[in-house]
């Protein structure tokens, strides 16, 4: 197996290394694809005017063998988006989703009950990823208890996240940078401190994990 720092979400492009891998988020209609692998999906800050437009695109490039998942896309209570719009993106991007047999990365921001809400009711038959997570462990059950994964970033190193740190199942977790100018290896290495493991089984698992849901291998 892989020993080597897989970064699950970032804004930060660059090329990977025998030691990192990271997979850049690509928002439709914001930035321009790129070659390597990456994810694909309609942001909540950035739904246009002709929405359809982006759904077009994105379940035209989404069939690319480069696009590993859709998204980042969901549901934000504090962007300017009018919610009803939010919630129409958010489910044709699972529909896109199930469509592709890609997995699905989340943004959520005060809206978790309404995102699991959304996936039941749009029958969400991929592994479902929910970026950026910092919220309480009760939370993090629920969504666990739903069969979700959950991807802790940089808040790790500046908040008191250690119950999450322990209490994530460590085939349930990935660890990501996000827009932060954090380095990846700074994450893995404060989430071993406190779950007391080995930085190499971290990072042997969450490649594990990696190839699990998104079924590529790395090393291409």
């Amino acid at each position: 197996m892989r020993s080597l720092f897989v970064n699950i979400h970032t804004h930060h492009y660059k090329e990977n290394t025998a030691e990192e891998f990271s997979l850049p988020n690509i928002i439709v209609s914001k930035n321009y694809l790129i070659p390597q692998p990456c994810t694909l999906g309609i942001h909540p800050w950035y739904v246009d005017r002709n929405y359809e437009a982006q759904f077009d695109v994105l379940h035209q490039y989404g069939k690319q063998q480069n696009i590993l998942a859709i998204g980042e896309c969901g549901l934000d209570k504090l962007c300017d988006t009018e919610f009803h719009i939010q919630e129409h993106v958010f489910r044709k991007q699972i529909v896109i989703a199930n469509c592709l047999n890609k997995p699905l990365i989340i943004h959520c921001v005060r809206a978790y009950q309404e995102c699991i809400r959304i996936l039941r009711e749009e029958k969400v038959a991929v592994p479902v990823l929910f970026h950026g997570f910092d919220k309480k462990i009760e939370l993090a059950e629920q969504l666990l208890g739903e069969g979700y994964y959950l991807s802790l970033g940089a808040s790790l190193l500046t908040t008191k996240k250690d119950d999450l740190i322990t209490g994530i199942p460590l085939d349930r977790i990935f660890l990501e940078t996000d827009d932060k100018s954090s380095k990846i290896v700074d994450i893995y290495t404060y989430f071993c401190r406190v779950q007391k493991i080995d930085l190499n089984l971290l990072k042997e698992q969450v490649y594990k994990n990696f190839v699990d849901i998104f079924n590529y291998p790395l090393g291409r």
